[in-house]
């Protein structure tokens, strides 16, 4: 037995804190990597309750299921600008609102919408320095083109995204104001850009910045996010299981692969069937080798060296150490000086985006 906890009072909670964030601005909900892990389908109906009615993702296929959940009134807005035709025709079929990142992307969607007789909604992704979707700012007649020559498109909003935000506030006021003088160019070409966004949950919460029309937010929805500090969101999402089996183990006796693990004394092991597949445990991995990112690796593992830092659980709401290394789909945990039995439950510490969709998510 497991399944992902989700606190509903504690998600309605945050919903609260990121509109009172946002003050006037529209709040558009990013759905993207399964809701941050939180569960579309379980999710969307609390933010509709909640009336959140502007809805964000990157696969169009979660726009196609969105519709079929019921968001027959929402806005949703692809947050990838793509010039493939399955995926154009996924954005066209579910209504959605496209991103348009280059001129190709728009001639592909432009071309597509008029062979089918339509007009579709399009925001224009702006890059002011991620460095993945959008025009740069320098391709201003490219930009313009859209507006003027692409017939089939309606441009009803304009956006960039923030890479820094979490650690650099100045570097993200700069990409800011870079964004809105862009569109203040546009309207003085005499076209209107609609509604303006680029503020994430990290820029929200921590960069004072305008907020301008709308915000897009998604790992504050869970209270999980890059930025440190406490600005009032709840963090939801544990990992509950049960103990499956208990070992009696002699000293001497070593758990897990590579016994990283090896009793000191006769032990009581309570068996999880819980493990890195199941996103316990798991992590980002190392992905970037500059000198001070390789600085910043070295002084972490030294600091673990030195403060030993433990893994624990709670096996019935009392804490219990991890032993040895984290299995594929199974945890061992120190019961010496807990008396439960098989089926007493654990909570485990997890970041809901590392739990795979074939794990329940139960919200109560």
């Amino acid at each position: 037995m497991k399944y992902l906890l989700i606190e509903t009072e504690k998600i309605i909670s945050n919903i609260e804190c990121i509109r009172e964030a946002a003050g006037d601005s529209e709040f558009i909900a990013v759905l993207k990597a399964n809701a941050y892990g939180l569960g579309i389908r379980e999710l969307y109906p609390i933010l509709r309750q909640n009336n959140v009615r502007r809805l964000a993702v990157t696969e169009p296929d979660d726009a196609i299921l969105l519709r079929q959940l019921g968001a027959q009134d929402e806005e949703i807005i692809i947050l990838r600008s793509t010039a493939c035709e399955e995926d154009i025709e996924k954005i066209l079929q579910s209504c959605a609102t496209a991103s348009i990142g280059s001129y190709d992307a728009a001639v592909a969607l432009n071309g597509l919408a008029e062979k089918q007789g339509i007009s579709c909604d399009v925001h224009i992704k702006i890059d002011t320095g991620m460095g993945r979707y959008g025009f740069e700012p320098s391709e201003f007649d490219r930009i313009i083109s859209v507006f003027r020559h692409m017939s089939n498109l309606n441009v009803t909003g304009m956006y960039t995204h923030f890479p820094d935000a979490y650690i650099d506030a100045v570097k993200t006021r700069s990409q800011h104001e870079k964004f809105v003088e862009l569109t203040e160019k546009v309207r003085n070409a005499g076209f209107d850009p609609g509604m303006l966004h680029d503020c994430n949950s990290a820029a929200l919460f921590s960069c004072p910045i305008d907020r301008l029309d709308a915000v897009r937010v998604g790992s504050a929805i869970g209270g999980r996010m890059t930025a440190k500090g406490n600005f009032g969101l709840k963090k939801t999402g544990v990992m509950c299981s049960e103990i499956a089996e208990i070992r009696w183990l002699p000293k001497g006796h070593g758990i897990g692969y590579g016994s990283a693990f090896v009793t000191k004394k006769p032990m009581k092991v309570g068996i999880v069937p819980v493990g890195s597949t199941d996103g316990f445990g798991v992590e980002k991995a190392r992905d970037t080798y500059r000198f001070r990112d390789c600085i910043r690796y070295a002084l972490s593992d030294l600091l673990r060296l030195f403060r030993r830092r433990n893994i624990f659980v709670t096996v019935d709401g009392k804490k219990a150490k991890v032993l040895g290394h984290i299995g594929t789909t199974h945890t061992a945990v120190d019961l010496s000086n807990i008396d439960y039995t098989v089926g007493a439950e654990v909570r485990m510490d997890v970041s809901p985006m590392f739990v795979p969709e074939r794990v329940e998510r139960r919200y109560q």
